[in-house]
């Protein structure tokens, strides 16, 4: 089976000659050029300011060669079948409506299913969006090229990885949301039925992950920053927000709602949570009680960039500043970076904290994670800080190892 692009000698127009089983059919494409500029060989309009055309033609040819595998399969394979199959692609690839940029490029549909996405997606989506949208502009920029559909194939994909490890020297967790990203737009164009280009579905065409490793804050620790006398009321608040969370798991999105509003049963919350729209109930650690006791059961909470200053400045008046060392890929490189503990504290600690805290102490890991609103063990257990020889220790204390028998 054969799709080839030509040119006749002196004449505008390209025709695709189509060759498969017995059967061999000519048609016309729509698309008109210079006579002499096409490339056979290349099967490309030559010249640097034909992209656009060059998309077309190997959309013609993608379209055209799906069909003809549809046809086979289905046992319909005819010169009369193939000649409506193209007429039908021509339709829709040269009418008015398929010309539309985002019909035919990716970067004009990311910005349409963008601001389709705005009143139905959380916040942080969006902006998760408009960062990988804004490495795509970056790639196409640096190649020198418009990326249609039909160009998401296992090259492209080797060249987005490339670009990110190299040119843009990304973290593998940001790269991973990157291609996470490009399969969810790929999809839905496909879904809306604007291309058949189903690469970015293959097992090769992966995210690539790397278990991030981060800090948690033992009981100990969180007691010395409770005891700790603070020189404002703006830390002392942040520090009372700190523990609270440390002490209920909920995510920095859902500060607001640790309030006596969502009480029940007295020493109870039950939280609906902004990224997965998930109600989670949580039984009320004496700690957490006594925060909400202190202001009334309305905590003033802040912005999280202010947040995550104030906290560190916390924890380093707290005496939370032994050395630690952290590592991870960015730009296709293992890097160690040590610094005090205090400067690694975010408001995503206090959720670690609470999930090693209670996984320590015994807690079902079920139990932890109808509090977290984790799905699945597997993603629950990146954020259990524990080291194997805790681990040993833990299982040390179980009646199977207690036992003489």
């Amino acid at each position: 089976m054969k799709v080839i692009i030509r040119q006749k000698s002196g004449m505008q127009y390209l025709y695709a000659d189509i060759f498969v089983s017995s059967i061999r059919y000519k048609t016309t494409l729509g698309i008109s050029i210079k006579d002499g500029v096409f490339n056979l060989k290349e099967q490309c309009v030559q010249g640097g300011t034909n992209s656009e055309t060059n998309i077309l033609i190997r959309s013609f040819k993608t379209h055209i060669l799906d069909m003809i595998r549809r046809l086979q399969i289905d046992g319909d394979l005819s010169l009369e079948n193939i000649a409506e199959g193209v007429k039908q692609i021509r339709e829709r690839l040269t009418s008015v409506k398929s010309v539309e940029l985002a019909d035919i490029y990716l970067i004009p549909y990311i910005r349409k299913h963008i601001e389709r996405s705005k009143p139905i997606r959380k916040e942080a989506s969006i902006t998760q969006y408009k960062y990988c949208l804004n490495k795509l502009i970056k790639y196409e920029k640096h190649k020198q090229t418009r990326l249609a559909f039909t160009d998401i194939n296992l090259d492209f994909y080797s060249n987005i990885m490339t670009f990110c490890i190299k040119k843009e020297k990304l973290a593998v967790n940001s790269i991973s949301k990157v291609i996470k990203n490009i399969k969810v737009w790929m999809a839905s164009a496909y879904e809306e039925g604007l291309h058949t280009n189903t690469t970015y579905a293959s097992r090769m065409f992966k995210k690539p992950s790397e278990d991030a490793e981060n800090i948690y804050l033992s009981e100990e620790e969180l007691l010395k920053i409770r005891y700790t006398t603070l020189p404002s009321q703006a830390l002392e608040n942040v520090r009372d927000i700190f523990l609270l969370a440390c002490y209920t798991g909920v995510r920095s999105q859902d500060y607001h709602k640790l309030n006596n509003l969502n009480r029940i049963q007295g020493n109870m919350l039950k939280v609906r949570t902004e990224k997965t729209d998930e109600e989670v109930i949580i039984p009320l650690h004496p700690v957490a009680e006594t925060i909400l006791e202190k202001y009334n059961g309305r905590p003033r909470i802040i912005s999280n960039q202010k947040f995550n200053t104030y906290i560190k400045a916390v924890c380093k008046l707290a005496g939370i500043i032994e050395e630690t060392t952290l590592t991870r890929t960015v730009g296709g490189k293992r890097i160690a970076t040590t610094k005090p503990k205090y400067e690694c504290v975010s408001s995503h600690t206090a959720r670690r904290s609470f999930a090693t805290n209670a996984y320590k102490a015994g807690v079902p890991t079920l139990a932890i994670m109808a509090i977290t609103g984790h799905r699945t063990e597997k993603v629950f257990l990146k954020y259990v800080k524990v080291t194997k020889q805790e681990h040993a220790l833990l299982s040390s204390v179980h009646p199977f190892f207690q036992s003489g028998e």
